[in-house]
Order: C-alpha cells, then structure tokens, then sequence
C-alpha cells in the first residue's frame, strides 16, 4: 500500500475534526467551531492528513487546504445513541475518492454486540478502498458490557483485530503503559499505528506522551483533535508537535515555541 504525503519520514501526525457528530457542539467554542479554522491549523501546523466526514469535505476541501492529505471517515454515530455501540456506514468509498480522499477511515467497536456487523461492513470498504489503491484507517476502540477499554489485554487484543481485519493504519487507545503499548506494535503487525488524542491535557504532558510513543516506543504517530483546537495557543502548539513527530525534538526544548 502506498500512504502517499500521509506517512513523511515513516511518521504521521492527523488533526481530527470528526467530533461535531461523535460528541456535539459540547466539544467546540466561538472559534473552533468553523471547520475552516481547524483546516488553517492543520496547514499551517504541517500535519500530513486532516480527518473530517463526507459533510465537512464536501463544503471545506478546496484550495489551499489540499496541501493537507483527506481522510474521510466513512461511519459514524452520536454520543445520544444509548446501549451497545453501533457506527454504520455513512458514505461510500467512491463519493470520499470523490472529494479527494487520500484514504478512508471506519470505527469498529469490538466488544459490542454489534461487532460483526462492523466486522463485514469494515470487509467490504477494505476491498473497495484498495481496489482504489487508498489506505485504510481504523479506529480500533473495544467498548461494551464488562469491557475495559482501558485494560492492556483488551488493548492489545484489538490492535490485532485491526490487523486481522486489513487495515493499514490502526488509530487506538494508549494507557500510560509504555510496555504494553509496544507490545501493541507488535499485536498490530505491518499496520501502521497511530494514537488517539483524547481529550485535552496540559501541552507539556501531551508532548511529552508524544515523544514517548513515536520515539521511545516506535509508534507511527498521533490522531489528535481537542488537544491541539481546544488549546488557548494552537497554531504554535501545533509547530511544536511537529517538530516532536517529525523531527525527534524533546518536549523541553519545544516548549519556547509555545507563545
């Protein structure tokens, strides 16, 4: 599979702006609200993908945002949805190639009682995406009754699954355990890995957690959204990110880019 301006020295580092389905406005101010603001960010910050829905791409991916490679994620639910997650489809792979995706993503919650029906569904957009010749990104999050999304086994246990499944770029959860993480690594095979942002921490822990992922433990990257746009400084918070991911900088000496 060729990633493309996606993966640059081998690393990735995605802004997302998925969360106005997932979470609501909750998530958002007068600000980051405006999908135009997150894409200058992810411009002007040298990510190597933006991840947004068919919606947003459709009425924002032009001009000089294509700089920054699309990923368009393909399902999708909302936070009022109540029991065992379900995210269905809700945009083919031919509208996202389209809107001038460099690569798709889908969510899959293994745990569920609806997990094989997003095993399948997550079958057929592997096939068609490589049929034309696009990555697959997956989001990777065990969730139901009695799972602790949280545990290493569980963790680990999904990064397979991901792999199984055919993805090519896995985006999953990380718990502060650094060993179990690299252990991941290896769970997930020749899928790249990538780690999900979270909700928004202090710019020193962030990077500092950064480091350690890509640099420390191996990892391909990071898929991050509040913890960049919630930030008080996100355009220089986002420099000095990649200068962690892409260039190998510690943290510390990061920090004075923060202004």
């Amino acid at each position: 599979m060729k990633f493309g301006r996606l993966i640059r020295m081998n690393k990735a580092c995605f802004l997302a702006c998925d969360q106005g389905l997932e979470h609501g406005p909750s998530d958002f101010n007068e600000r980051n609200i405006d999908p135009e603001y997150i894409m200058n960010i992810a411009v002007e910050g040298g990510f190597s993908g933006i991840i947004v829905g068919h919606g947003i791409a459709e009425k924002y991916y032009r001009g000089a945002y294509k700089a920054v490679p699309l990923i368009v994620k393909l399902n999708g639910k909302t936070r009022l949805q109540r029991g065992d997650p379900l995210s269905r489809q809700l945009c083919s792979v031919d509208r996202a190639v389209k809107l001038g995706a460099a690569a798709v993503g889908y969510t899959i919650y293994p745990g569920s009682a609806h997990a094989q029906e997003m095993f399948a569904e997550f079958g057929r957009i592997v096939e068609q995406a490589h049929d034309h010749g696009i990555p697959v990104v997956l989001w990777v999050y065990p969730r139901g009754e009695g799972i602790d999304e949280l545990d290493n086994k569980v963790l680990a246990y999904g990064a397979r699954i991901g792999l199984e499944l055919g993805a090519d770029i896995l985006k999953v959860k990380y718990n502060g355990d650094l060993e179990n993480f690299k252990w991941m690594l290896k769970c997930a095979g020749r899928a790249k890995v990538v780690v999900s942002g979270g909700t928004k921490t202090e710019p020193a822990a962030f990077l500092k957690e950064v480091h350690d992922i890509v640099h420390v433990a191996g990892g391909t990257g990071v898929a991050v959204g509040r913890n960049i746009w919630q930030d008080q400084r996100p355009f220089s918070l986002a420099k000095a990110l990649e200068q962690v991911v892409f260039h190998g900088k510690a943290p510390e000496d990061v920090m004075h880019l923060l202004h």
